[in-house]
């Protein structure tokens, strides 16, 4: 009993030891704060860019500033102005003081004559507009008014008279005598041709610069005065 005593007496001093001690507080260990911010992560820290609202979905075609300059440049090549007669070469084009007097239209305006290999097409123009515009193919049976064509016969019928020859306009315009040189005389500068039917009664006459057919009983006119460039 004497033994046990002071056996217990120790065991009861060791546990008063580890008891808390009055006034002072223990925490729960938790990682020091640091005065400093936290590191930001990775991902955030890089900057996106902003995406506008109107984004352009991926299937559609975007135009790069390459396809830009070669669409405008084969724009700028169909707006060029493509040659009327591209089978034609152009020989001479002169500007003339048109007057002409037919069944259809009579006028005097200033126009071009206009030579290719070809054939032979007259403009005309008044305040700016287009009021003839005659194309004689040299090698075709062919007279066009616009862009209505017929046979060099059918285009003295509508207009002038069918007992023409059939190449009496492009004489003309060629500066060419008319139903094969018929009553010709040459003059010092030209020539001139009087023929007298009972379907026409013609006076027609070249010199420099200058064409003059009157047919007198058809009320048919047409003459060229050649004008400065």
């Amino acid at each position: 009993m004497r033994v046990i005593l002071p056996i217990f007496l120790v065991f009861f001093l060791f546990g008063c030891a580890g008891k808390i001690v009055p006034g002072k507080v223990y925490e729960k260990a938790t990682p020091q704060m640091s005065q400093e911010p936290l590191p930001v992560p990775e991902k955030i820290t890089q900057k996106k860019e902003l995406i506008p609202e109107e984004v352009i979905p991926q299937d559609q075609n975007v135009t790069t500033p390459m396809e830009t300059v070669e669409e405008t440049a084969i724009l700028e090549e169909e707006e060029v102005e493509k040659p009327r007669f591209p089978r034609s070469e152009l020989i001479v084009s002169n500007p003339y003081k048109v007057t002409m007097k037919t069944k259809k239209f009579a006028f005097s305006d200033t126009g071009f004559l206009n030579r290719y290999d070809n054939l032979i097409n007259l403009q005309v123009f008044s305040m700016g507009k287009v009021v003839l515009d005659l194309t004689v193919y040299l090698n075709d049976d062919e007279i066009c008014v616009g862009s209505l064509c017929n046979t060099k016969h059918g285009f003295n019928q509508t207009f002038l008279t069918g007992a023409y020859p059939d190449d009496l306009v492009e004489k003309v315009l060629q500066s060419k005598p008319i139903m094969g040189g018929k009553n010709f005389k040459k003059m010092t500068k030209g020539f001139i041709q009087k023929i007298i039917t009972g379907e026409y009664a013609i006076k027609y006459k070249i010199w420099p610069g200058n064409v003059y057919f009157k047919d007198a009983k058809n009320n048919i006119i047409i003459k060229l005065r050649k004008l400065p460039k």
